[in-house]
């Protein structure tokens, strides 16, 4: 059976966004661009597009409604996003990729 345990969300900023580290289950586990993280080490020297990928992971599931407080919080903040992509678990592994 698939669980949901997080997201993907993707934001509209020309800079690496300061995001709250944590809201409600949810953590912020690495922010990437192009496939490449840039935050929490390791972070190379690349160059970023406009359209960073923010991930935030429970450990416990969660639900659409989470989903929808943590977009709306951002959304308050003042952050246009673009896309977001639930992440889903089964039995217990990743349905989803890594960064590199």
């Amino acid at each position: 059976m698939m669980t949901l345990h997080g997201v993907d969300i993707y934001l509209w900023t020309p800079t690496i966004p300061e995001l709250p580290k944590t809201f409600g289950p949810f953590t912020l586990t690495f922010i990437s661009n192009r496939g490449t993280r840039v935050t929490t080490p390791p972070s190379p020297r690349v160059e970023v597009l406009d359209w960073p990928q923010c991930r935030f992971l429970s450990d416990a599931e969660v639900t659409d409604k989470d989903v929808d407080a943590l977009m709306n919080h951002l959304t308050g903040l003042g952050w246009r996003w673009t896309m977001c992509q639930k992440l889903f678990r089964k039995e217990g592994a990743d349905q989803f990729s890594q960064p590199y």
